[in-house]
């Protein structure tokens, strides 16, 4: 039998773990949809053209949240020699069971979260479309540039709306808290957001360093790395904006992005590893 990685194995190994924590998923995402219902009711509650941009608030920032949380909670066990040793000696290799950890808390939560949204988000636009406005409303609405007709999030159109930023935080997001949270195996939960809090103000500020010593500009335009920036022009008769040459530009970016995320899963899966009993 391949020692490495077996579907049937891995079936079983996940079974095991549906059947050990059935109890815990369902309140979990009981939790995640009364949470969730919550601050709906606050978002949905406002004028239509709120609505669209808050919205895309909610679903980021207590996904964000909630996914910490959930992915926390899942590699918890590992932090705790007792616990993490029937863990690691379940006959599973290696590989499955950091698998394993990374379904669940990654494409698993991923799925759940963006159902349970969706339909959260179907009724919510139904209501704000179909809501009946008084006069002091309209007038209000009008003040704000008219009523719009709010589109479940998914739409293209809706979707391109958001800033690119967001969608890098999500894809980075999970292979960053997973890999530190089986590097920090004290006081996880809230030194793996104050590690990478401080590895990101670090590297925002040598990023700006490195910008003000090539461009020899005091004033720069631009935060995150590989994005556009707008830079004072020579003569001051304004701001000019730089970006990196297209496709050569997004060409940098995405390798960037994908061996970033490939090099923090195989320190997660490593440091795992090393655990091995």
């Amino acid at each position: 039998m391949n020692q490495t990685f077996s579907i049937t194995r891995f079936g079983r190994l996940l079974r095991k773990y549906f059947i050990d924590n059935r109890g815990q998923l369902l309140a979990n995402i009981s939790l995640l949809v009364g949470g969730l219902t919550v601050l709906a009711i606050l978002v949905y509650h406002q004028y239509p053209r709120a609505v669209d941009t808050s919205r895309y608030a909610l679903f980021f920032f207590v996904g964000w949240s909630a996914w910490y949380v959930f992915l926390m909670q899942q590699t918890a066990i590992l932090n705790h020699k007792e616990r993490a040793i029937n863990y690691l000696m379940q006959p599973a290799s290696q590989l499955e069971k950091i698998v394993l950890i990374w379904l669940i808390s990654g494409l698993g939560f991923v799925i759940v979260y963006g159902v349970i949204f969706t339909l959260i988000d179907s009724i919510g636009i139904w209501y704000i479309n179909n809501r009946h406005w008084t006069l002091e409303q309209l007038a209000q609405i009008r003040w704000q540039g008219g009523l719009v007709e709010v589109n479940p999030f998914y739409y293209e159109k809706s979707i391109s709306d958001v800033a690119p930023m967001w969608w890098v935080f999500t894809a980075l997001f999970h292979s960053v808290f997973m890999m530190f949270s089986l590097v920090v195996r004290r006081f996880t939960l809230p030194l793996s957001v104050v590690i990478v809090f401080a590895v990101l103000v670090i590297g925002l500020l040598v990023n700006g360093y490195l910008l003000h010593s090539l461009t020899g500009s005091t004033t720069l335009g631009v935060i995150f790395p590989f994005m556009d920036m707008s830079i004072e022009s020579p003569n001051n008769t304004g701001f000019r904006n730089v970006n990196l040459p297209q496709p050569l530009g997004n060409q940098i970016r995405y390798a960037v992005g994908i061996t970033a995320i490939l090099l923090l899963y195989i320190t997660a899966y490593v440091r795992l590893k090393e655990r091995e009993v």
